[in-house]
C-alpha cells in the first residue's frame, strides 16, 4: 500500500522538475529579452552582450538536465507502485510489481549467484513478462544457464508468487569469473 511518505516524495519530484524547467525557460526568455530579430544579430555580435547570453543559456541547460533528472525519479517512483490485483473470496489482494521485482532478484543471487543484473517487468493481459539482463558465469553454458533461469523464475513466481509469468527473456551483457574464480587467479599471479 502506498504511504503519504511515498506520494509527498513523488509531489517533490514533480515540483522540482517543474521548478527547474520553469527556471529554464525563465533563463531563456531573458537572454533574449526584448531583442527584435533585426537586431539579434547586432546585438549578439556586441563583445559585451554575448558573455551574458552565453552564461544564461548555460545555466539553462543545466535546468533543463537537472529538470530530467527529476523527471525520471518522478516516473520510478510511480512505477514502483504498479500492481497486480486478484480477486480472493474476501476481498481484493494487491501485488506491488516492485515486489515481485525483489523476490527474482533475490532468486537470482541466491539461487544462481549471479552479482550484476537488471530485472524490468511488464504487466500483460494474463499474467507478467519478465526481462533479465544479467552478466552470467564463465565455465557453464550460457543457453543451458539462461533455460534454467528461466524455468526457475518462471516456476517460482507462479508457485510463490501466485502470479502468472507468461515470458522470462534473458539478455548475456556479458560472462564473468564468479568471484571464488577470481581469488585464484589473483593467487597465481604473485
Amino acid at each position: 500500500m502506498k504511504r503519504a511518505s511515498d506520494s509527498l516524495i513523488e509531489l517533490l519530484y514533480l515540483g522540482a522538475f517543474l521548478a527547474s524547467w520553469l527556471g529554464m525557460s525563465a533563463l531563456l526568455v531573458l537572454a533574449f529579452r526584448g531583442i527584435e530579430w533585426k537586431l539579434l544579430v547586432d546585438w549578439l555580435y556586441n563583445d559585451s552582450n554575448i558573455w551574458v547570453v552565453v552564461v544564461l543559456d548555460l545555466f539553462a541547460a543545466i535546468f533543463f538536465l537537472v529538470g530530467l533528472y527529476f523527471l525520471a525519479q518522478w516516473i520510478q517512483s510511480r512505477r514502483r507502485w504498479r500492481h497486480i490485483q486478484h480477486e480472493s473470496p474476501r476481498g481484493p489482494v494487491e501485488i506491488s510489481l516492485f515486489a515481485i521485482r525483489s523476490y527474482i532478484e533475490k532468486l537470482l543471487q541466491q539461487d544462481f549467484g549471479l552479482a550484476r543484473f537488471r530485472v524490468t517487468l511488464e504487466k500483460k493481459g494474463g499474467g507478467l513478462d519478465v526481462l533479465i539482463r544479467a552478466e552470467l558465469p564463465i565455465g557453464e553454458n550460457v543457453l543451458d544457464t539462461a533455460e534454467r533461469i528461466q524455468k526457475s523464475i518462471e516456476e517460482s513466481v507462479e508457485d510463490r508468487v501466485g502470479v502468472k509469468v507468461q515470458r522470462v527473456q534473458i539478455i548475456a551483457a556479458g560472462i564473468v569469473a564468479r568471484p571464488e574464480e577470481k581469488s585464484l587467479f589473483q593467487g597465481e599471479l604473485e
